[in-house]
């Protein structure tokens, strides 16, 4: 498993994400979403305009598999991250994941 998802299971477990529709619900809140991979081209594309609209980073490099696992839930399709520092190291983390291969 990536270390940016073992870190994505330490912020649920500190309380600093949002699933689903509580991110929709509470964008203006938001620092990074991530969007699953696969999830469908009419939904990425809404999720995509409310990050265009709010300014918000986004990455899509994980599948609802990968999310589900690391967060114990099933079908996750939307994360948003509240913490501005693990947002931050977060994306750090995906970073380091990819040039490592």
């Amino acid at each position: 498993m990536d270390s940016s998802l073992k870190l994505l299971g330490l912020i649920y477990r500190a309380k600093k994400l949002l699933i689903g529709q509580e991110v929709l619900d509470n964008l203006r809140n938001c620092r990074l979403l991530i969007i699953a991979k696969d999830t469908s081209d009419k939904n990425k594309e809404r999720y995509l305009k409310k990050c265009e609209y709010y300014k918000l980073t986004h990455v899509d490099d994980y599948s609802s598999e990968q999310l589900s696992k690391c967060l114990g839930k099933n079908n996750v399709k939307l994360i948003g991250i509240i913490d501005e520092g693990f947002a931050k190291t977060l994306l750090e983390k995906m970073k380091e994941d990819i040039n490592n291969g």
